[in-house]
């Protein structure tokens, strides 16, 4: 062959090897996407599963442990009333909001139930909004429940990112006439992850 012709046959292969690296590529980028579908129906097969088996837990902790399940409960409605606080007006209204579900014990020696006369929440214009607890009861029978929480609160300064603070409480909690009996708030609770083990 001339060199014209390699040159003319190598010029017409180009077109030929660059449509058959496209075709493989596609190929590829096909079993790609049907391995992540595979995966990604897997995963929700997996999690649908856990669903289903959180709510048989929890289920049978109704039926089990009544009592634990009532406790919880007040405790999720006292702590949103607690810890969703948008202005002043309403840190300052929030007590009156809680006290049906405490006893006069707890509005006299909790700290949730003190007035704020410095204005804290005008003054730094923080906004709190109360996103979950973690109820772990150490004890539980037909007079009382008794456990800590650890209380998941976020709050934010004007256009500040969010932040999250875990407050820990000791409670109890009177089945009979359904009332939170103790709520002492003992402290903060930090959450450090080592990098190294990830």
């Amino acid at each position: 062959m001339t060199k014209i012709n390699k040159k003319i046959a190598l010029l017409l292969a180009i077109p030929v090897l660059m449509v058959a690296a496209g075709l493989g590529l596609w190929l590829a980028t096909q079993a790609a996407v049907k391995t992540h579908q595979s995966a990604s129906n897997e995963l929700a097969v997996q999690q649908s599963k856990l669903i289903n088996k959180k709510s048989k837990v929890g289920t049978i902790l109704d039926s089990k442990q009544p009592n634990v399940s009532a406790a919880s409960a007040l405790l999720d409605k006292l702590f949103t009333l607690d810890w969703t606080i948008f202005s002043q007006k309403e840190f300052d209204a929030k007590a009156k909001q809680m006290t049906p579900y405490v006893t006069q014990d707890v509005v006299k020696n909790s700290l949730d139930f003190k007035a704020d006369p410095d204005k804290m929440i005008t003054q730094t214009g923080v906004v709190m909004t109360y996103g979950h607890m973690d109820f772990l009861p150490t004890s539980a029978s037909a007079k009382a429940v008794k456990g800590k929480v650890i209380v998941f609160v976020k709050s934010h300064l004007k256009d500040s990112a969010d932040a999250t603070t875990r407050f820990v409480y000791n409670v109890s909690y009177n089945p009979k006439t359904n009332l939170v009996t103790q709520l002492d708030r003992i402290g903060t609770y930090q959450l450090h992850s080592d990098s190294s083990v990830l």
